[in-house]
């Protein structure tokens, strides 16, 4: 599936991770991937048609790249797993293809670099992917810096069967999903006293739901 770059915006957290909105085009659904602030900043610059006084990574890796007569076809989300995106970079001298694998933030800042087409596997989108309902249940949601004084998403009340509701149970796992994205992201900015708040949280959050 054929992607484009919908948006990029401040989480709202005080780590500064920013969202990236890759939107399935031909559809209504969105991927949402969280960055860091340096390649979010590196993408956005590409796509406003803004350089730097000296070469980015991003800059300096197409470069490169070009030094060599080399090109990127395209750039291919191929998996995602316990919270983290997995992409791949294809990159051709004219007469043979490697793939080279990437973080999708670097992915992504290459591509727009390169006018490379942004794709994703259909299976990725099923498990990752929201749709425009999902946003505006999201923006609803207690902002994540105030998620720990959450206690009703750690602790639900059950329906009048005894049971979590399927609407409960949804809610948990795109919290889990959300958490699982922000830690990968904040191991990445080696920021560790955030990632063990967070894997406090998801071990909290995975309890309830196997208690379903």
């Amino acid at each position: 599936m054929d992607l484009e770059i919908h948006d990029i915006t401040l989480t709202g957290s005080s780590s500064g991770a920013y969202t990236l909105l890759l939107g399935v085009v031909g559809s209504d659904m969105q991927l949402p991937i969280v960055i860091g602030g340096a390649e979010a900043q590196s993408i956005a610059l590409e796509l406003e048609n803004m350089k730097s006084s000296r070469p980015l990574t991003h800059d300096l890796y197409k470069n490169t790249l070009l030094s060599f007569d080399m090109e990127v076809g395209e750039v291919l989300i191929y998996k995602f797993e316990e919270g983290i995106f997995y992409a791949n970079i294809y990159v051709s001298d004219g007469t043979q293809i490697k793939q080279i694998d990437s973080r999708v933030s670097d992915a992504v800042a290459i591509a727009v670099r390169f006018r490379a087409p942004i794709r994703c596997v259909t299976s990725v989108i099923d498990m990752a992917g929201i749709s425009p309902e999902d946003m505006i249940q999201m923006s609803e949601e207690v902002p994540e810096e105030d998620a720990d004084e959450d206690l009703s998403i750690l602790s639900p009340e059950p329906d009048l069967d005894g049971q979590k509701s399927k609407k409960t149970i949804r809610d948990l796992k795109k919290r889990i999903s959300t958490l699982k994205a922000n830690l990968a992201s904040a191991v990445d900015e080696e920021n560790y006293e955030k990632a063990s708040e967070i894997r406090d949280m998801l071990e909290t959050l995975e309890k309830n739901l196997d208690e379903e």
